[in-house]
């Protein structure tokens, strides 16, 4: 990456922060009313519906769970984003545990066999506006038949911490945009994480109803490693679009594009990134992307419950680590 192509992107990024630091500026903290978690509430989409009833976010004092406030429920009918899900940040303010499993099978080159994530997310509403997000605490195994026992890399991957702020919210045209940043601190070392000083993920999350029935999901971001000479710079978009069936099913199509901006600058001869998984010490990646397409389904029987399953698939011939990939979900939201 070129001197001036790094002040553009410290330019836009700072640009970024402005905007959702002062649109975010005159949040105020809610009081403690009570409400039932346990009831189910209809899903709600307009500012009326809020205002009228309690299934919505009314920012009147409800009850908190371990100190954070109930998700905005005034957006029940999105689903979350089950692509990328490390980066790919849902937009609503939200207060919920989330467990992932992924089975990502290795093309030839990497010699074959499979890489599995058990993973766990937490978010919690601290404000109207603002929520501190963990978006992975997990365990990384590698199943390759050419090696065996512990010679296979396995360990606690790089768990990011930080926060989001839903600067851009209008519930009538089901419309919002929220930013913020994380910090992936170092993982362990059996699981290839443990490079550097961490990363840095600065990143815009929105979303937007089609018509009646679809929806919108998009995101980007840039992940930036402490240390250039042991990590690859990273932007990438994802993109979900769903539709709304009748018993709250959601099939759903997804896009995710990966560019690396810059190789890392220790001599590894490692010519991997691992995409989304692992920050590695790669060379020769700069300017390299990788294209990828998901399709799947959720079910989403309230606003308090989702589930979901992906299947996600290389479209450029340079798939990196990537031959295909399967996700599983389960969220429970308060």
């Amino acid at each position: 990456m070129t001197e001036m192509n790094r002040v553009w992107l410290w330019a836009v990024l700072l640009s970024f922060a402005g905007v959702f630091a002062t649109r975010c500026q005159a949040d105020e903290e809610t009081g403690e009313a009570s409400t039932s978690f346990a009831e189910p509430r209809p899903l709600c989409d307009t500012q009326a519906c809020c205002d009228a009833c309690d299934c919505c976010d009314l920012f009147n004092g409800r009850r908190r769970l371990f100190g954070f406030l109930p998700s905005d429920h005034c957006f029940d009918r999105f689903i979350s984003p089950i692509s990328n899900p490390f980066f790919f940040e849902d937009p609503r303010s939200l207060t919920e545990a989330r467990g992932i499993f992924i089975d990502n099978s290795l093309p030839p080159d990497v010699g074959n066999g499979d890489a599995q994530v058990w993973a766990a997310q937490f978010r919690g509403r601290v404000t109207d506006r603002w929520s501190l997000i963990v978006p992975r605490l997990s365990y990384f195994s590698v199943n390759q038949s050419t090696n065996g026992g512990d010679s296979n890399p396995h360990g606690f991957l790089s768990a990011p911490v930080g926060f989001k702020c839903n600067f851009l919210r209008d519930v009538d045209s089901q419309f919002l945009v929220s930013g913020g940043m994380t910090y992936f601190i170092p993982g362990s070392a059996g699981a290839l994480s443990n490079f550097g000083g961490g990363d840095f993920h600065l990143y815009l999350t929105g979303g937007k109803q089609i018509f009646t029935r679809g929806h919108w999901l998009s995101g980007t971001g840039f992940r930036l490693p402490e240390n250039r000479n042991t990590g690859t710079q990273m932007w990438y978009w994802s993109n979900q679009w769903d539709y709304q069936l009748p018993g709250n099913i959601y099939p759903l199509i997804g896009l995710n594009w990966f560019h690396f901006m810059d190789s890392a600058g220790l001599n590894t001869n490692i010519p991997l990134t691992t995409l989304d998984l692992i920050n590695l010490p790669a060379n020769g990646v700069a300017g390299k992307n990788v294209v990828s397409n998901v399709v799947g389904v959720r079910w989403k029987p309230g606003g308090h419950f989702e589930m979901g399953f992906g299947w996600e698939y290389p479209l450029t011939q340079n798939g990196d680590i990537l031959k295909n990939r399967v996700y599983t979900d389960l969220i429970l939201r308060y």
